[in-house]
C-alpha cells in the first residue's frame, strides 16, 4: 500500500504520558533528541525506527538523525539506502516542494515498492516493513518526520493510523524547535542557513532572509546583488531591514545569535 494526501490534523489528540512529553522537551536542541524521539514514538505509536530530515537551501535533504530500537546499525543501513535512492523517494520530492507548501502524510509499505533496488536497500536490508511520514513544506524550508515498523512487527495496522498521525504531529512540532536550536556549526554554516533564519526569525521577508543568509556565507553586497539580479543599494536596504527585524547591529552580532 502507498498513500499520499494533504495532512488533516486529528480531531482528538492522543494522550501523551507526562513523563514522555517532559523527556522529549528536555532533549530539544541536544544530541539526545533523536534517541528520545525513538522512545517516544515506540511507546506511543509502536514504531521501531524513526528518522528526521530537513531541507533548506541544500540540493538534497539533510539527515538530522535516525534511530532504531532494535539496533542502531539497522537505522544507519536504512539511511545509507536513502542516500543512494533519494531521487526515487517521494518524501524527498515533497520536501523540495513537488506539491507546493503544506503538510503531507505519506504511507509506504515495502510490498508496494516496484523498484527492486530501492526496496532492497531502504526496506529489506535494514528490516523495515512500512513507513508513515509527515512532511512539512513551507516557502522557506522543509521538514519530515518518519516512523517505521520492522519486519518483526509488520506494517502499521490501519486502525492505528489515527494515533500515528497524532504522534507525528506532536513530533513535527518538537522537530521544528529542535532544528531551530541545534542547526549550528558546520551544518548550518555549510548550506542550511536559510532554514535556521526562517525558524529563528519568522518575521523576515523572503528577500531579507536570502540577503542575510548570503551575508553569513561571506557574500559582499555587490556579490549578492549580482547573484540575485538586484541593485547593490537594494541589497544594502534589505540587509539593514533584516538586521532591524533580528535586533542586531552587525553581522558579528547576527552570527553570535545563531
Amino acid at each position: 500500500m502507498t498513500l499520499e494526501h494533504k495532512f488533516e490534523w486529528p480531531s482528538s489528540e492522543i494522550v501523551i504520558p507526562m513523563s514522555l512529553a517532559a523527556e522529549l522537551t528536555r532533549s530539544i536542541g541536544t544530541t539526545a533528541f533523536v534517541q528520545t524521539t525513538m522512545r517516544f514514538a515506540h511507546e506511543t505509536a509502536g514504531a521501531d525506527f524513526v528518522s528526521v530530515f530537513c531541507l533548506g537551501d541544500r540540493d538534497k535533504p539533510l539527515l538530522m538523525g535516525t534511530a532504531c530500537r532494535l539496533g542502531q546499525n539497522r537505522a544507519d543501513r536504512a539511511a545509507k539506502g536513502y542516500v543512494r535512492h533519494v531521487e526515487q523517494d517521494r518524501n524527498a520530492q515533497l520536501l523540495q516542494g513537488a506539491r507546493g507548501v503544506g503538510d503531507f502524510l505519506t504511507v509506504q509499505e515495502a510490498d508496494s515498492i516496484p523498484l527492486f533496488t530501492y526496496r532492497r536497500d531502504c526496506y529489506d536490508l535494514p528490516g523495515i516493513s512500512g513507513r508513515v511520514s509527515l512532511v512539512r513544506r513551507t516557502p522557506a524550508y522543509g521538514l519530515s518526520v518518519s516512523l517505521y515498523s520492522s519486519l518483526e512487527t509488520g506494517p502499521f495496522p490501519e486502525h492505528s493510523y489515527s494515533d500515528v498521525k497524532a504522534v507525528l504531529g506532536y513530533l513535527l512540532a518538537a522537530t521544528e524547535r529542535h532544528v531551530a536550536f541545534s542547526m549550528k556549526g558546520p551544518v548550518w554554516q555549510g548550506q542550511d542557513i536559510q532554514t535556521r533564519l526562517a525558524l529563528t526569525y519568522p518575521d523576515l521577508t523572503t528577500r531579507e532572509r536570502e540577503v542575510a543568509a548570503m551575508a553569513i556565507k561571506g557574500r559582499t553586497a555587490a556579490e549578492t546583488a549580482d547573484l540575485l539580479n538586484l541593485a547593490e543599494t537594494t541589497i544594502i536596504t534589505h540587509r539593514k531591514n533584516a538586521y532591524r527585524r533580528m535586533n542586531v547591529a552587525s553581522l558579528r552580532q547576527l552570527v553570535a545569535t545563531l
